[in-house]
C-alpha cells in the first residue's frame, strides 16, 4: 500500500511539473514493461496479484497514460472489492 501511494504521488507530480515528451518517454517505458508480463504464466502473475486480462489492457493504454500505474491501480481495486480472476 505504501508503494502504491508513493508511486501515485510521484506521477501527480510528474503530470503537473513534467514535461510532456518526458512524461511519453516514462509513459512508453513503463507500457513495454507491462507487456513484458504478457510472457509470464497465469500462476506468476497470480503471484504478482494481476491477471492476464489486466495485463493485457494495460498494454494497450496509450501513451498519455502511465501502464504500470493503471496495472497496479487496477488490480488493487479488484482486490479490494473482493472479485478475484
Amino acid at each position: 500500500m505504501r508503494d502504491y501511494a508513493l508511486n501515485r504521488a510521484i506521477a501527480l507530480e510528474e503530470a503537473h511539473n513534467g514535461s510532456l515528451l518526458k512524461r511519453l518517454f516514462r509513459n512508453w517505458r513503463a507500457r513495454r514493461n507491462v507487456t513484458k508480463l504478457e510472457n509470464f504464466d497465469d500462476h506468476m502473475l497470480n503471484d504478482l496479484g494481476v491477471t492476464r486480462a489486466e495485463v493485457e489492457w494495460a498494454s494497450h493504454l496509450p501513451l498519455s497514460v502511465n501502464a504500470a500505474l493503471a496495472l497496479e491501480d487496477r488490480a488493487f481495486r479488484r482486490r479490494k472489492s473482493g472479485r478475484f480472476g
